[in-house]
């Protein structure tokens, strides 16, 4: 997704400021119109069931209505109906905040309803809006707030006058009602630079016309609010974002619609238990799933694992749930033909039909077949620095890509030392040992296209096959010779897959195929056998199966090996995704990271990363922290600073292979990387994502228009 040069398309900074003068809510529903006998003035005239209509004063002042040509609708008891309106002046029951209320798809929690506010520091005024109609700040200020004397300029004027200084005309907050939390929030964006006291000023004036103002607290999400939370507890009530993500109880990882038998597993889900038309609802989160229709799991997940990367790769609704496993919900309908919808803010299962379900999965599988690059003449070991991403065909997706990453050479970030082992060796490998043969009359062999246990016990024997052959010694020579050069000496050295089927746009392949490290002063027989226990990996049942499902050319498949220096002890393990999957309408980068090796991609059951958008616009961008980790208790990870140092390699990398494109058409880059003890960023994987976002994320047009 691009975002960093708007310039790139017409008027885009323009577009960009609009779509970032706050974040937005669900589309507009239809307005239903008042149905009574009224007219609109100065004063009110009651309504059947206590709704009043309160026309617009003659003279404007700390307690007047609306201006001239808006209509608001009140609720002074809980009972009455309230149909129309664009904005109330204060919010004094449960009726009316159910009224102006959005539950917003791409807020980054669950279970959420949202009042988009606006003071105007001009006359006093506040304005609780009806966010579902006015999803944007601007667009609702822009209708009915400009006056004589005090025009609303254009979008990015507007957006850096206030938002961007504390000598403004407006602010702008959002009240959150966290359900699952029991919790009623003051929020201003991370972007927001106003300062510490006069937003606490803002709260206080804000709260004292909310029906439920003494339950109110200050949330702080903007740097200078984070930086000095202890001073604003100590004249208002606060709640973190820890403490709102610790009690989250529901997590949309990828949305949409799945139809699919609900299972529930207590162990690991295996190829032999799980059906490409199962939805399995998980006790635990697994290091892989075979294909299935939907995911569910009882514990929340970490959101750019390979598991959730694959689901999204593959476009598999996938969800956790806390109590999933007893949710009378789902053990209502288990073993039943189900249809699952995810969505940002909650999910739904009913019984379906076989007829629609059907259709559902055959319109998911690709319907058109893919023939993987290949060219196993080249027989060079080339170093990382020398190859570019066109090199697939000879050196895999991984190693092309990740060599494009390396010859960028850019402040702020390295990539370990190494060179490729390409396709060709592989190949001689298969031939020379008679594997090739064995495979191919393997494919052709119905009994292993038709027969689940049959087909894994033969890809069982071809790896097993791969791992007792012995391997060229002339490659071994050559390889020793090469590590030698390249990897530090004193240094292990990580064996990493890299075949032509994976880290490709369109299939991800996240987690299906092995890696391993040798030790420093390895044997050649050590050598030997990383090799061979990579190539083998590419005959993993689920890797196969995988590609089944994607109509992959099984025969053109090849292994080739990215050999490396091996960066161990590292302080943290991050990934990163070159875009916002929340909102299409606030550009930035999407950054997890977990202490120690491994940590983030494969975290273990339960865990939580340290979570943080980096918004890219306006410059210099803006750090919005999501979660700590739970391995630090609190602890950052990476400085706001180191974060924002980070970004700019990741805007970089994302600028490299997506030049030109445009920010909304959803093109990425996932981005795994490591930050050593030293703080030292080392990228050692960057590869094609594609963000989907659904009508509830996608950009947001003005209503007025």
């Amino acid at each position: 997704m691009k975002h960093t040069r708007p310039s790139r398309t017409p008027n885009t900074r323009a577009t960009l400021a609009l779509a970032l003068l706050s974040a937005c809510t669900t589309p507009r529903p239809t307005v239903v119109q008042l149905r009574a006998n009224t007219t609109t003035g100065s004063g009110s005239a009651p309504l059947p069931g206590g709704v009043i209509i309160q026309g617009p004063p003659t003279i404007p002042g700390e307690d007047a209505g609306p201006p001239s040509g808006t209509i608001v609708v009140q609720a002074p008891d809980a009972g009455a109906a309230i149909t129309d309106g664009d904005f109330l002046a204060r919010i004094d029951s449960e009726a009316a905040w159910n009224a102006l209320a959005a539950r917003r798809e791409r807020d980054n929690s669950a279970h959420t309803d949202t009042v988009k506010v606006v003071m105007d520091l001009s006359d006093g005024q506040i304005y609780f809006l009806q966010t579902r109609r006015w999803e944007i700040h601007y667009f609702f200020i822009r209708r009915f707030l400009s006056r004589p004397g005090q025009p609303i300029p254009d979008a990015e004027t507007f957006w850096r006058r206030e938002y961007l200084s504390n000598e403004r005309r407006f602010v702008q907050a959002s009240l959150v009602r966290y359900r699952d939390q029991n919790v009623w929030a003051f929020e201003l964006i991370a972007q927001d630079v106003y300062d510490t006291d006069r937003s606490i000023a803002a709260f206080e004036r804000v709260r004292e016309r909310l029906f439920m103002g003494r339950e109110l607290k200050f949330h702080p999400i903007a740097t200078q609010h984070r930086s000095q939370v202890e001073r604003i507890r100590a004249r208002v009530p606060v709640v973190s974002t820890d403490e709102l993500f610790a009690n989250t109880r529901y997590q949309a990882l990828n949305t949409g619609d799945a139809y699919g038998y609900l299972r529930f597993h207590t162990g690991a889900p295996t190829a032999a238990n799980v059906r490409r038309t199962d939805i399995v609802v998980l006790s635990e989160v697994p290091l892989d799933l075979p294909v299935c229709a939907g995911v569910i799991t009882a514990q929340l997940q970490t959101p750019l694992s390979h598991i959730a990367i694959l689901s999204a790769n593959r476009g598999t609704p996938n969800m956790a749930l806390r109590d999933a496993m007893t949710s009378a919900t789902l053990r209502g309908l288990e073993g039943r033909l189900v249809r699952l919808r995810v969505s940002g803010q909650d999910f739904e299962v009913t019984a379906a039909t076989q007829a629609d379900a059907e259709r559902a999965w055959a319109s998911r599988r690709p319907s058109n077949a893919f023939t993987p690059e290949l060219d196993e003449r080249f027989s060079e070991l080339r170093s990382l620095g020398d190859l570019r991403r066109t090199d697939t065909r000879i050196a895999g997706a991984k190693a092309a890509q990740l060599g494009e990453v390396a010859r960028l050479r850019a402040p702020g970030f390295r990539v370990p030392p190494g060179f490729v082992v390409p396709f060709h060796f592989y190949l001689q490998h298969m031939r020379v040992n008679r594997i090739e043969a064995q495979l191919n009359g393997y494919l052709r062999t119905p009994a292993f296209n038709d027969n689940p246990q049959a087909r894994e016990q033969a890809l069982r024997n071809i790896r097993e096959a791969i791992r007792r052959a012995p391997v060229d010694p002339a490659l071994i020579r050559l390889a020793r010779a090469r590590i030698g050069q390249i990897v530090a000496r004193g240094a292990r050295v990580r064996l990493r897959s890299s075949t032509n089927a994976e880290d490709l746009d369109g299939f991800n392949g996240a987690g299906l195929y092995s890696s391993t490290a040798i030790p420093a002063g390895f044997t050649d027989e050590q050598l030997a056998s990383g090799l061979r226990e990579v190539w083998s990996s590419v005959w993993n049942y689920q890797a196969f199966e995988e590609r089944a499902y994607y109509r992959i050319a099984q025969e053109r498949t090849a292994m080739a090996v990215l050999v490396q220096e091996s960066v161990d002890g590292a302080a943290a393990t991050g990934v990163a995704i070159t875009g916002n999957p929340f909102d299409a309408n606030r550009p930035g980068h999407f950054i997890n990271l977990q202490t120690r090796d491994e940590g983030v991609t494969s975290a273990g059951t339960g865990e939580i990363p340290e979570q943080a958008l980096f918004y890219t616009y306006p410059p210099p961008g803006f750090v919005e922290r999501l979660s700590s980790s739970s391995r630090t208790g609190g602890r950052q990870l990476l400085t706001d600073a180191e974060v924002r140092t980070l970004a700019g390699s990741l805007t970089r990398i994302h600028d490299a292979f997506i030049p030109g494109g445009n920010w909304l058409d959803g093109r990425a880059m996932d981005i795994e990387f490591l930050v050593t003890p030293t703080r030292e960023v080392v990228v050692v994987q960057a590869r094609p994502y594609r963000i989907t976002w659904d009508a509830g994320r996608r950009y947001s047009d003005d209503p007025g228009k």
